[in-house]
């Protein structure tokens, strides 16, 4: 027999010598040893040519082929025929035997060194069975010799990669009787040359992982045996650095080789199959907080399977080569009986026990799992009862929340400033934020705000009534946010009087004071999520303070730290803060769009700069990224609207970059005094600067101070105040872009969200420069025990002054809006900001509705199947009217679109103007001067291509009795009288005389070749769905909505031409009727929609808290995960 031994290395360096040594003690030598380096940048190259000789090594540089192409290229190269050896020696030699004349290659790999009698027990079992063609030896750990790797490989029914050897298996003799096995390990692996060829070698399709399974199973195929000599021992590298064995890998080489041994007509199903378990793979390992190997996994899946052409080529192969039934081989796969219990002793090994700690590996590619308990460790550290600060913060905001929104207790409604009634039904409000057309007026195409999601979550926390749960959250807003800094100032400090400290100037902040007075619902939720924000990023980067002694890692290190109990501190990042990060990041940007770009630049940059321990912040971009796809998508053409608030437009006065650093959102002068305080009114005492520093002032001072402080923590406040100035100085730069127009006069973006944003991070920096300044040390020297009373002085003083300051702030708001009259029923102070430009503050804005928006015959019609809509017109001052154009039972919070905002806006940021009006504007403002002017014009056809059928008066003014009475003599408009909601008419249709008050205009109506109206339609609130007589040529279905190309028709199947009636859409209906539906589509929606459930449900699920196993064995993280492969965990 010939045997050549084939050396291949890349960057083997450091095991080179001890292989090489142990080819050259074999008791029985190889004929020929040639060595391939596959471009290694160490000394691997000049360790195979000092060995083996310059001639009999060469180099492949091609590594990520495989080790499968280096030996093809290594043979092909130095020993081309299989004769090459005995070419010129005499036939008379002796050596007429046909076994002896048979040539064998000997696959070694450059971290795999043979035992001194490896390649004759190999030979030996290879002589006394002429049909094995492939042996392969006993695999033992390279430093401990007693470590069983594998005896031989198998594979399930699904092809996975199977050792059946225990976690840390001592070798004892106990398989030694193992011959014939379904695969070999290529390591040590002796090969028949002929055999080699006939195969044409390891597939180049399986370059890291399953190339060695992949050969035996075709060996097996092609009629031949494939022995494990137990004799034969190889002390093996297991899990090396940097290696292609990876776990993605072996899952890459099992789908391959699964698709690539099943009969043809099974192909499709396995593919389906492995697809499916991929999913289900990335699930639970998102349960189980590995949410990268899941990742991982599902991605070599789609890998494989994408590659039809590798697949196709393999088949090929084995097929030419196959000459028996795969029945045969399949009798030597594993039973599915014998994994599922080799399953269970590999999770049984890889269990942590309670009484051992556990250790992160800090070559660990992935950041650690989540504690069972680490959902509520998004709180703090200490996860007990969270204190008598805590209550005491809640209660006194409660208190002032109370006192300063009297009267919203025994309210069902609430309505003000910013902020409108809410749809009656939570399905109502998630249809407006999913839409793709916008139903106010007269319509126009986009999706709903990301707002509406919020919207829709507070409806159902309300119970399904989304009024009376927006009652409650504003009440509880300020108890909230309190909470929420009590949790958050956890990760920072471990003094909970500086939590409470916190608790109290986040309840109190002016941004959130000012928020809740102007019914600005969004800066209300931002402001309440921005701690838990915080709190969740923080922990979710490994950053948190821990109890007791801080590990020496610092806070910014780029590897994960030891864990030293739940993750989330001292470095050991957590993937459950993530997936919440990411909840309350949507929640946020949803709530204050302005705070996008500046939020995920922070968390982007976050990520580069932590590395390692970064990799959890990425996924906390993904709810927001998917929540905001699809409305961005429809604002390409008017991206302004990215930056608009939710709710109605309001009018203000930006404070200036210095009185926002004190957390003030609107510009107040130094000399002015405090917004409905006679008391505290403007003139020699400045009442407003003291009350603004008073509350701020201590906070910005500690703030400072924490960035010269000596320690590690330093870092972290430097990184604060950092993003708040780039904060705030985006809210300076997006203020100059205009979203929205109110009364004629352009606003931009509300800047009280930015203020937030700033204000909770440099609370943050002065709560860590106080834990810095005020804590004593642990083991304060003797010298030093005179300045502990002063230390403790200074302490008291700033406590006084945090929490003076909040509390002035509450007990200001409150007493000013107690003191403020309650307006007259009816007025309308929704959009005027109110108080006087030098004092500080704003009254409140937000009151009780007892009376609904609109009458209640026109909301009847308005949410019935005729969808009539309702002209509001309110006077103004100076004989000023404005309109509006009502659907259903009044225009809604949740149906406002910050497109309809900024659609009216034209020009640079800066420069903006309002844009001339378009046709369907047009013929609104048309109707409405018609209407108000009372010359006898008829207004009605304006009214019927608008589907008003309705015309409520709102004036308080003492000529609203004139205005109604020229209203009364306008053409077409019956008086019904004066409702609650104003005086109320009913528009008559133009083509027969108004006998009943059944007539009424219609969303959808059928008009003949000549205009005339011939029937109305029933219609939803976008969709048609209705039945359509027979009738004459030249019919046209006609929709009060803006043409657009979104819209389409079809009758029985058949879809209609569409065309347009003014301004109007408008299809060709044919002569006879049908089953007719009418739909706007978006042709993204169904994928977005896909898209934005799949993250946010993979997101919530990564959130929930589920134990995490750990490896108590010593395995590195990789072996772990591939241990986690082979056995479908």
């Amino acid at each position: 027999m010939h045997v050549t031994a084939v050396v291949v290395s890349h960057d083997g360096g450091n095991y080179l010598p001890r292989t090489l040594a142990a080819l050259s003690d074999q008791t029985r030598p190889a004929d020929a040893a040639i060595g391939v380096d596959t471009g290694s940048a160490d000394n691997s190259l000049e360790l195979l040519s000092e060995a083996l000789g310059r001639d009999h090594v060469t180099s492949f540089h091609h590594a990520k082929s495989g080790f499968g192409a280096a030996i093809r290229a290594g043979l092909q190269v130095l020993a081309p025929s299989a004769g090459a050896a005995d070419g010129g020696k005499d036939s008379a030699a002796g050596e007429s035997s046909g076994a002896q004349s048979v040539e064998w290659i000997w696959l070694l790999h450059d971290d795999a060194a043979p035992a001194p009698d490896a390649l004759a027990e190999l030979l030996h079992a290879v002589e006394r069975a002429p049909s094995v063609t492939v042996a392969g030896c006993k695999q033992l750990g390279w430093d401990n010799k007693r470590h069983l790797v594998d005896v031989g490989l198998s594979t399930s029914r699904w092809a996975e990669r199977l050792t059946l050897i225990d976690a840390d298996e001592v070798d004892q003799g106990q398989y030694d009787a193992r011959t014939d096995t379904f695969a070999v390990n290529s390591a040590g692996m002796l090969i028949r040359r002929d055999v080699w060829e006939l195969l044409q070698g390891f597939d180049p399709a399986l370059p890291g992982s399953g190339d060695d399974v992949d050969f035996c199973w075709r060996n097996w195929l092609a009629g031949n045996r494939v022995v494990v000599v137990p004799a034969a021992r190889m002390f093996h590298v297991e899990h090396r650095p940097h290696g292609l064995g990876t776990s993605s890998a072996a899952r890459k080489a099992q789908i391959h080789m699964r698709l690539k041994h099943t009969p043809w007509w099974n192909v499709p199903f396995q593919a389906v199959g492995a697809l499916f378990g991929a999913v289900i793979r990335l699930v639970l390992s998102i349960l189980v907080k590995e949410p990268g190997y899941g990742l991982s996994q599902f991605s070599a899946t789609v890998a494989a399977l994408i590659r039809p052409v590798a697949i196709a080529k393999g088949r090929r192969v084995a097929a030419g080569t196959r000459r028996v039934h795969r029945s045969v081989v399949r009798g030597l796969q594993t039973p599915t009986r014998e994994v599922r219990a080799n399953r269970r002793s590999l999770l049984e090994a890889i269990r942590p026990a309670d009484e051992t700690p556990a250790y992160s590996d800090l070559l660990a590619p992935e950041p650690s799992g989540d504690a069972a308990d680490d959902f509520a460790a998004l709180a703090t550290n200490e996860r007990g009862w969270v204190g008598t600060g805590a209550v005491a913060a809640v209660v006194l905001a409660l208190a002032a929340a109370l006192v300063g929104l009297l009267g919203l207790l025994r309210s069902g409604i609430v309505a003000g400033g910013g902020l409108l009634p809410l749809s009656t039904a939570p399905a109502d409000i998630w249809a407006n934020a999913s839409t793709w057309w916008i139903s106010l007026g007269a319509g126009l195409p986009g999706h709903g705000d990301p707002f509406g999601y919020v919207l829709w979550l507070l409806a159902l926390v309300g119970g399904g009534d989304g009024n009376a749960a927006m009652v409650w959250f504003l009440i509880l807003a300020m108890p909230l946010s309190a909470l929420g800094a009590w949790f958050a100032a956890g990760a920072l400090t471990t003094k909970r009087r500086f939590r409470m400290a916190a608790a109290l100037a986040w309840a109190g902040a002016p941004a959130l004071l000012i928020a809740i007075n102007e019914g600005r619902a969004g800066a209300v939720v931002a402001h309440v999520m921005m701690p838990l924000l915080l709190l969740a990023l923080i922990r979710a980067s490994g950053s948190s303070i821990a109890q007791g002694p801080a590990l020496a890692r610092t806070q910014f290190s780029r590897r994960p730290a030891a864990i030293t109990g739940k993750p989330g501190i001292n470095g050991t990042p957590s993937w459950t803060a993530a997936a919440a990060a990411g909840l309350a990041m949507a929640v946020v940007t949803a709530s204050a769009p302005s705070l996008l770009g500046p939020v995920i630049v922070a968390v982007v940059l976050a990520a580069v700069v932590l590395g390692q321990r970064g990799k959890t912040l990425w996924w906390s971009l993904l709810p927001t990224l998917a929540l905001f796809l699809p409305y961005g998508i429809s604002v390409l053409d008017r991206p302004r609207s990215l930056l608009a608030d939710p709710g109605l437009p309001m009018t203000f006065e930006a404070a200036p970059l210095w009185q926002q650093l004190l957390g003030q959102p609107l510009a107040f002068d130094v000399d002015g005094g405090l917004t409905g305080l006679a008391v505290f009114a403007p003139g020699a005492v400045p009442w407003a600067l003291l009350l603004a520093l008073l509350v701020s002032a201590p906070v910005l001072i500690l703030a400072v101070a924490a960035l010269f402080l000596p320690g590690k923590r330093a870092a972290l406040a430097r990184v604060f105040w950092l993003v708040a100035l780039a904060v705030l100085a985006s809210g300076w730069l997006v203020g100059h872009v205009a979203t929205g127009v109110n009364n004629n006069v352009i606003v931009g973006p509300f800047t009280g969200p930015a203020v937030s944003a700033a204000g909770v991070l440099l609370l943050g920096a002065a709560i860590l420069g106080a834990e810095k300044l005020f804590s004593a040390p642990r083991q304060a020297p003797k010298t030093s025990s005179r300045s502990l009373p002063l230390r403790r002085i200074a302490s008291a003083v700033a406590m006084t002054l945090l929490v003076a300051g909040p509390l002035a702030g509450m007990a200001a708001w409150a007493a000013q809006n107690v003191l403020q009259p309650t307006p007259i029923a009816g007025s309308n102070a929704a959009t005027g900001n109110g108080a006087p430009a030098s004092s500080l503050g704003t009254p409140r804005q937000v009151w009780p509705v007892d009376t609904g928006t609109l009458p209640a015959t026109a909301v009847d019609r308005g949410q019935g199947p005729e969808r009539t809509r309702t002209l509001v017109i309110t006077s103004g001052e100076q004989g000023a009217f404005s309109s509006s154009l009502m659907r259903g039972a009044g225009t809604t919070l949740d149906s406002l679109s910050t497109i309809a905002s900024a659609r009216t806006l034209i020009g640079a940021p800066g420069r903006e103007e309002i844009a001339e009006d378009d046709a369907a504007t047009t013929s609104l403002r048309r109707a409405v001067a018609t209407i108000v002017a009372g010359t006898g014009v008829d207004p009605r056809p304006d009214l019927e291509q608008l589907g008003a059928g309705f015309i409520v008066l709102k004036a308080e003014d003492n000529a609203a009795q004139l205005t109604a009475s020229r209203i009364d003599a306008v053409p077409g408009l019956v008086a019904v009288g004066q409702t609650d909601a104003g005086w109320l008419w009913r528009v008559t249709p133009r083509n027969q005389e108004a006998a009943t008050a059944a007539d009424t205009a219609h969303r959808v109506r059928i008009v003949d070749s000549q205009g005339a109206l011939v029937s109305t339609l029933p219609s939803e609130e976008v969709n048609v769905d209705a039945t359509v007589p027979s009738g004459g040529e030249g019919r046209k279905i006609i929709l009060a909505e803006r043409a657009d190309p979104g819209w389409t028709a079809w009758v029985d199947g058949r879809q209609l031409q569409a065309t347009t009636s003014g301004w109007s859409q408008a299809f060709e209906l044919p002569a006879s009727g049908g089953d007719l539906e009418i739909r706007f589509t978006n042709p993204w929606a169904l994928w977005f929609g896909l898209l934005q459930a799949v993250v946010i449900g993979l997101t919530v699920l990564l959130a929930v808290p589920m134990p995490a196993r750990r490896s108590r064995t010593g395995m590195s993280r990789d072996e772990v995960s591939l241990r986690k492969e082979y056995s479908s965990v």
